[in-house]
C-alpha cells in the first residue's frame, strides 16, 4: 500500500491513525462513487417505456456493467462484508452498501412496474454480482447472465423459467472437473477441514501446501500427494465449507419432515436463516477465485454448482405440477444466500423478515402452478 501511495507507512498511520481507519475512509469514498454510478444506471432509464417483460436486459446490463466496468467497487463492497465479519467498526459501511442496493432495486422496480417483487430481483442481484465477478469462460458467462437474467424476469410475473442451455452447458462442465469425493480416511478430512479453516481465518488468498500441513498437523508431501494442486486443494476447502454449512442449516431448520407442508418449508428456511452464523469463509473462497486467473475452472465450480442443496426445497415449494430446472435451483439458491449474508449478525425477529420475502418469492413460483 505505502508503495501504491508512493508515501511512506509513518504518513500513512500519520494521517489515518490506523490501517482499519484507512479502509473505512476508502469504504466511504467507494460509497459514495457506487451511488454515483448507480444514479446514473436508473437516469438511462428516462423515457423509457419500461415494463416486466424489458426487465431482463436491464438486469444483465447492471450485473455486467457492475462487475465489469466497477470491478474495484464491486471488490471493494465485497471485501467490506467480509471485514464487517470480522470487526464490529466495519459493519456501518456494510451496512450503507445493502441500503444503497435496497433503494436502487426499489426505483428500479417502480420503474419497470415490479414494486411489491423488487425484494427478489435485489436479493438475486446480491449473489449474481458476486458470482459474475468469477471469470471463466467470458462468452458463457455473459450468455448464462442473460439467461439468468430471462429466468428471472420470468419469476418476477409469475411465469417458469425458459429453457437454459448455457448455464446447463456450465452446470455440465463444471461437475465433470470439479467433484471430489468425501474423505475416505482421517488425514485427508484433517487436511480439508485445516484448508478451510485458514479460508475462514481470512487467509484463503494464502492457502499453501505448506500452511495447510502445518495447520492439519502432518507432512508437506501428505498434502501434495492427496491435493497436487492449488486448485484441489481450494476446492477441497470449499467441500469443507460447504459440507458445515448444509449441515448447519438442516439441522437449524430441523428438516426433517418429509411431508411439510409449503408454508413450513419456507419457515424451515427463514429460521435457517436467522439461526446461521456468517459465511465468510465461504465468500473470501469466490474473491480468492475471482482474484486468480489461476483458479478458473475452480470458479466455475464455484459459479455453476449452485443448487445442490435447494432444488429439494423448491420442488416443494412449486409442486409436483413441475420439476425446477437447473437455472431455477440457482436462482433459488442466489436468493437464499442473499438472505444469509445480509441478515448474518442481525438482532430482532431476523426469522419473519426473511419469511416475508420468502412468501413474496412463494407467491411468484406458485402463481400460475396452483389449480384454477
Amino acid at each position: 500500500m505505502s508503495q501504491l501511495a508512493a508515501a511512506p507507512v509513518s504518513s500513512i498511520y500519520h494521517h489515518f491513525g490506523s490501517l482499519e481507519q484507512l479502509f473505512l475512509v476508502s469504504q466511504s469514498e467507494c460509497l459514495g462513487a457506487a451511488r454515483d454510478w448507480s444514479e446514473r444506471q436508473i437516469a438511462q432509464l428516462e423515457g423509457i417505456a419500461a415494463s416486466p417483460q424489458s426487465f431482463a436486459g436491464f438486469f444483465a446490463h447492471i450485473v455486467d456493467e457492475w462487475t465489469n466496468g466497477q470491478p474495484a467497487l464491486a471488490f471493494a463492497w465485497r471485501e467490506c462484508l467480509l471485514l464487517a465479519d470480522r470487526g464490529a467498526e466495519f459493519r456501518e459501511s456494510a451496512r450503507n452498501w445493502l441500503d444503497l442496493w435496497h433503494r436502487f432495486w426499489l426505483r428500479a422496480g417502480e420503474a419497470f412496474g415490479l414494486q411489491e417483487n423488487a425484494i427478489v430481483a435485489e436479493r438475486v442481484f446480491e449473489t449474481e454480482s458476486l458470482y459474475h465477478l468469477i471469470r471463466w469462460r467470458r462468452v458463457v458467462d455473459r450468455a448464462a447472465l442473460d439467461e439468468t437474467a430471462r429466468g428471472l424476469a420470468a419469476w418476477l410475473v409469475g411465469a417458469p423459467a425458459p429453457a437454459a442451455p448455457w448455464r446447463e452447458f456450465a452446470h455440465a462442465e463444471a461437475s465433470r472437473t470439479g467433484a471430489i469425493a468425501p474423505p475416505q480416511d482421517d488425514t485427508t478430512a484433517r487436511i480439508m477441514t485445516a484448508a478451510a479453516v485458514l479460508v475462514a481465518e481470512g487467509l484463503g488468498a494464502s492457502v499453501t501446501h505448506r500452511a495447510t500441513a502445518e495447520r492439519a498437523g502432518v507432512t508437506l508431501g501428505t498434502v501434495s500427494h492427496k491435493f497436487p494442486t492449488k486448485q484441489a486443494l481450494l476446492t477441497a476447502a470449499f467441500e469443507s465449507i460447504y459440507a458445515a454449512t448444509v449441515a448447519q442449516a438442516t439441522e437449524s431448520s430441523g428438516r426433517t419432515r418429509p411431508a411439510a407442508s409449503r408454508q413450513e418449508l419456507l419457515m424451515d428456511t427463514a429460521t435457517a436463516v436467522a439461526s446461521a452464523t456468517n459465511g465468510s469463509g465461504r465468500d473470501a473462497l469466490f474473491l480468492v477465485a475471482a482474484r486468480d486467473p489461476g483458479l478458473a475452472a475452480f470458479g466455475a465450480q464455484l459459479r455453476y454448482l449452485r443448487g445442490k442443496s435447494s432444488r429439494e426445497t423448491l420442488q416443494a415449494i412449486i409442486g409436483p405440477a413441475r420439476t425446477p430446472s437447473i437455472l431455477e435451483a440457482a436462482l433459488f439458491s442466489a436468493f437464499v444466500s442473499s438472505q444469509f449474508r445480509a441478515y448474518a449478525g442481525r438482532t430482532g425477529n431476523v426469522a419473519q423478515l426473511a419469511m416475508d420475502e420468502l412468501s413474496v418469492l412463494s407467491r411468484l413460483l406458485t402463481a400460475r402452478s396452483e389449480p384454477s
